[in-house]
């Protein structure tokens, strides 16, 4: 069971992409998309989410591509989610019969996925990388 979206996930990725470069050169859209296993029209489309997030800049020209907009330590994985999703809020509807039932526990689950997302940061997760991703061709 997924809490987010693949476009969320695909989201996550290419900033954790962008992060293990952070402070050099801009990072190419065919770079994101090789890195995080995303399709490459699908990367533009995400890209624009978290451009106008303010999450991610990007520069033109030859030499062009994302760069983070932001530090790593800045940026939470709920703030990426948010960028694609929108804002999540638990549900807080008025339920009948077995749905009453279940509301309590769903809307326990939407407040622990969102803690956690509000918790953990793009440099926390990329910490851990023991290099920049390498290319050979």
């Amino acid at each position: 069971m997924s809490v987010v979206s693949l476009r969320a996930e695909y989201a996550v990725k290419a900033v954790l992409r962008l992060a293990l470069t952070h402070g050099g050169e801009p990072v190419q859209a065919r770079e994101i998309a090789a890195y995080g296993g995303i399709p490459t029209k699908f990367v533009e489309q995400i890209m624009h989410d978290l451009r106008a997030a303010r999450l991610v800049t990007s520069v033109r020209g030859r030499a062009g591509g994302y760069v983070l907009a932001r530090g790593p330590e800045e940026i939470t994985f709920a703030d990426i989610v948010d960028a694609t999703e929108g804002p999540r809020s638990p549900s807080n509807g008025r339920a009948r019969g077995a749905d009453a039932l279940v509301q309590p526990v769903w809307r326990s689950v939407d407040i622990a996925v969102r803690d956690i997302l509000e918790s953990v940061t793009v440099a926390d997760v990329t910490a851990n990388a023991v290099d920049s991703p390498m290319y050979y061709i």
